[in-house]
């Protein structure tokens, strides 16, 4: 058994489903092989690791499956699943009648709802995490890399498809038809049509939740928000706790992440212990998981529809993909051979510019999980687009029906009326898996310690401290969060103001991330126990990752607002305006997808969210140093 996520929670999984995940997960390496006409390289996976990954359900039901298999596409009389219809939303197909009966794209699924009492169409991660390279004729895959699919389209597409059946007669009777041909249980015109309006219902909720007038486009999505409206809004049924989804980042890369620090471009949640898969759960609460926020006592938590399991067998698959390397593509007859002269010169310049934040580490041997240190850094030092980071910091949400619960399920304080959105994700997150693993307290208590109170709670006790030695007050002992009540309190007595406190606080801190604005300003407008529920503090940063296998993941930057390195390699003010993102088209030259035709999305980096801005580091160097530079880039 590899050393990975079963390891790091053995203390509540039974003996016999660790057996179960490492029968299902045992396959030898893939070598260079080519299938139904798309290139494929060695990065760790079989081709039954790879179908695993594409097909295996994760819990995340969008309608029933004889639904979809019947629906037409909106506006003509084609079946909605049509390969050449859903490349055109950046989905892959790819080929195996056992794992895929149905030829559905990559990333979409069989699955069942939480009651578990009807086939679903459902979704998992290789939907956003698997790339395709156009590089003239040939056609390659990257396993965890950016894809192009539009998900917005996609969901938007559905959605008409739906409402055109509903409302339109003779399609009506077009897909009762075809449900009949695939002997669905229910025939019955009138009850598929009140079937219909409740799945639109469901949809209207989604979208309403999740409406914005900044689509993302291809590769991207506002994943922080759409989590969080769906968990503090759908489940919670507080649909004021919704906000809007206009800070769109692209599909990160997956390959290394069971061995980072940090996975999230936010760098908030730690990957350690029950870190990876609580990421996990949390990423299928943003896509359709279903929760029943009704208090379970044995097991403690809550019932969902999250297939923990094979999210666990997913995250071991993880463990053993590595990132792209050029070369094997060379081999492959995809991409240009390198020039071995300019990756040696472009290794020095990456040390002197590059790898004080972006650790190289080798792309095999990666150590133990969690092991890799990530750097984070403050918005004011990056540049980059704040939206992301400062949307997640700092929505604050009502509690409806978890007030009064423990934040951690069977351990912490209890939820006030208000809260910050973060929190209740995280109190979710734990109680799905403490419902779905174990059977031992003492065990579960650990495991949702583990998920709530962090490597980020004990960086925030050590920082409350650096705060209270250098304005001359007594350092507590790290076992509670800061008591920043009380130095807020002492700073009104001397007379200052909001400001001049927020200001005071950040200049004693030694973390510019901090925003110490927000928690001034909670301070100031919550009393009673709602003022000590929500003065914790909160960071806005983003973090540095190795840089493996990054000439396969643009667009570039956080919220792919950069089309190739070479631009990226440019003050921002050189930088495109506007680009229309690609499908696949390769650039070689310049490392990224080249701009596509007229009618493809429409990149504005003037647009809130989409700024092009920071990261201006090796933006002096010569072209020769440049050229240079992107060779080894390419290398990694």
């Amino acid at each position: 058994m590899s050393h990975g996520i079963l390891r790091a929670m053995n203390f509540f999984i039974s003996r016999a489903a660790m057996v179960s995940l490492l029968l299902a997960g045992a396959s030898p390496v893939a070598a260079e092989t080519s299938y139904d006409s798309t290139i494929t390289v060695n990065q760790g996976w079989s081709d039954a690791d790879r179908s695993f990954f594409y097909f295996s359900p994760q819990g995340s039901p969008i309608l029933p499956l004889d639904y979809f298999l019947s629906l037409e596409q909106p506006g003509n009389t084609e079946l909605f699943l049509d390969e050449d219809y859903l490349s055109d939303m950046g989905m892959i197909f790819w080929d195996d009648p056992v794992a895929n009966p149905h030829s559905l794209p990559v990333g979409l699924t069989v699955d069942t709802g939480r009651l578990g009492n009807e086939v679903q169409l459902g979704m998992n991660c290789s939907a956003c995490h698997v790339t395709q390279i156009r590089v003239g004729d040939e056609v390659a895959l990257v396993d965890g890399g950016v894809s192009h699919f539009d998900f917005w389209s996609f969901m938007s597409s559905l959605d008409a498809a739906l409402i055109e059946t509903s409302q339109d007669e003779a399609r009506l009777q077009r897909f009762v038809e075809r449900l009949a041909a695939r002997n669905h249980l229910v025939t019955d015109p009138s009850q598929i049509h009140a079937r219909l309006g409740q799945i639109i219902s469901e949809r209207d909720q989604w979208q309403a939740r999740n409406h914005t007038a900044i689509e993302p486009g291809p590769g991207r999505v506002d994943a922080l928000n759409v989590i969080l409206n769906q968990v503090t809004a759908g489940m919670l049924g507080r649909p004021e706790n919704a906000r809007t989804p206009d800070a769109p980042v692209s599909y990160p890369a997956l390959w290394d992440a069971p061995y980072l620090e940090f996975v999230q471009y936010n760098g908030v949640v730690p990957n350690a212990g029950a870190g990876a898969i609580g990421r996990n759960v949390g990423q299928v609460l943003g896509v359709f998981g279903q929760v029943d926020l009704a208090e379970g006592t044995l097991p403690p938590g809550y019932n969902s529809s999250v297939n923990v399991t094979h999210l666990m067998a997913l995250e071991e698959r993880l463990e053993t993909l590595t990132s792209p390397s050029w070369n094997d593509f060379v081999a492959a007859g995809t991409l240009p051979a390198l020039d071995e002269s300019l990756v040696e010169a472009g290794q020095v310049i990456y040390q002197s510019q590059c790898a004080s934040c972006h650790v190289v580490i080798d792309r095999e041997d990666r150590g133990d999980l969690a092991s890799i240190p990530i750097q984070t850094f403050d918005l004011g030092t990056i540049g980059t687009d704040p939206t992301a980071a400062l949307g997640f910091a700092a929505r604050e949400v009502v509690t409806g029906p978890v007030e009064g619960r423990q934040v951690g399920i069977v351990t912490g304080p209890e939820f006030c009326d208000v809260t910050h959105g973060n929190a209740v994700l995280a109190h979710v997150v734990a109680g799905v898996m403490l419902n779905h693993l174990g059977d031992d307290r003492m065990a579960i208590a650990q495991a949702a310690e583990t998920t709530i109170s962090s490597s980020v709670h004990r960086r925030l006790v050590g920082l409350g401290n650096s705060i209270r030695s250098a304005l001359g007050l007594e350092v507590e002992e790290d076992t509670a969060p800061p008591d920043y009540g009380t130095m807020i309190d002492a700073m009104v007595a001397e007379g200052l103001s909001e400001g001049e406190i927020s200001v005071r606080l950040a200049e004693a801190s030694s973390d510019s991330a901090a925003l110490f604005d927000e928690l001034v300003r909670d301070h100031f407008q919550y009393h009673g126990s709602e003022q000590a529920c929500m003065e914790v503090l909160q960071t806005a940063q983003y973090r540095a990752r190795p840089l493996n296998g990054i000439w396969a993941t643009g667009p570039f930057l956080h919220n792919g607002s950069v089309p190739t390195l070479a631009d990226l390699l440019r003050p921002a003010s050189e930088r495109p305006a506007q680009f229309i993102v690609s499908n696949g088209a390769f650039d070689p030259v310049n490392v990224g997808f080249e701009a596509a035709g007229d009618g493809g999305f429409l990149l504005d980096t003037s647009v809130p969210g989409n700024a092009k801005g920071g990261h201006e580091y090796g933006v002096d160097l010569t072209e020769a140093d440049r050229r240079a530079l992107l060779e080894y880039l390419k290398s990694l």
